[in-house]
């Protein structure tokens, strides 16, 4: 896999706290930078596949509750159950 340049803009307390931790973990700054962004890349990815996988299974398995039977419910008596799936 190759790399590339990316630049960006970053507040002045930012980049001071990036860089302390960076000496604090013995890296550079940008390995931290780096390393904090695909974190925060792979936790986006990974949730939008979940929501994916349930969007399907909602359409496969006719598991979805309409928006009336919802909007029914959060303006009903609180005592009221919710709707199961399929309703």
């Amino acid at each position: 896999m190759g790399t590339t340049s990316f630049t960006t803009r970053l507040d002045t307390d930012l980049k001071q706290s990036l860089e302390r931790i960076a000496h604090f973990e013995n890296r550079s700054a940008s390995w931290v930078a780096k390393s904090a962004i695909r974190s925060y890349v792979e936790e986006r990815e990974a949730t939008r596949k979940l929501v994916q996988t349930g969007l399907e299974l909602v359409k496969q398995e006719n598991q979805g509750i309409s928006s009336t039977a919802v909007h029914k419910w959060l303006n009903g008596d609180e005592r009221a159950e919710f709707s199961k799936a399929g309703e």
